[in-house]
């Protein structure tokens, strides 16, 4: 009897001690995986899963992409001008590090042909995870700008 008081006891302590690591860990490496309103709402990014494990994003979609602008023409390679945008990759190379966060990659910012190191986190509100935080930075991260992407539901 003795023992399952004690039992009873301690099995509230231990669901409170692990809510927090079950917490930490609602987000899985592919929970990225999917489309992304960008945050002026004018283009789509699909993200996926290379074969090498790491993960890049495409341009799906834009407001913009029946316009002159529709090609690379900012690209300091003279050689890729003249590819379209759509299908364009511009995250490329993130290795998912936990902690809600994907890391080590590069974003390219066709509007002015200039690639960035980048990383993303997933904001995980414990329901959603519908909120993407995309930072593009020169040297050091307090160097850059942060955009906020939305799932496409």
């Amino acid at each position: 009897m003795f023992k399952n008081t004690i039992i009873a006891l301690l099995l509230p302590l231990v669901g409170l001690l692990s809510a927090p690591v079950l917490k930490a860990q609602s987000v899985q490496a592919d929970d990225i995986i999917g489309e992304w309103l960008s945050a002026q709402k004018d283009g789509k990014i699909s993200i996926y899963k290379t074969a090498t494990g790491k993960y890049e994003g495409k341009i799906s979609w834009g407001s913009r992409l029946n316009t002159a602008d529709s090609v690379d023409h900012k690209n300091p390679d003279v050689a890729l001008r003249a590819r379209k945008r759509l299908g364009m990759v511009l995250l490329r190379d993130f290795t998912y590090k936990g902690d809600n966060d994907w890391a080590g990659g590069k974003i390219y910012d066709p509007d002015t042909g200039s690639d960035y190191k980048c990383y993303m986190k997933l904001e995980d509100d414990g329901k959603d995870k519908n909120t993407l935080r995309v930072r593009g930075y020169v040297g050091i991260s307090i160097l850059g700008r942060t955009e906020k992407f939305t799932r496409v539901q």
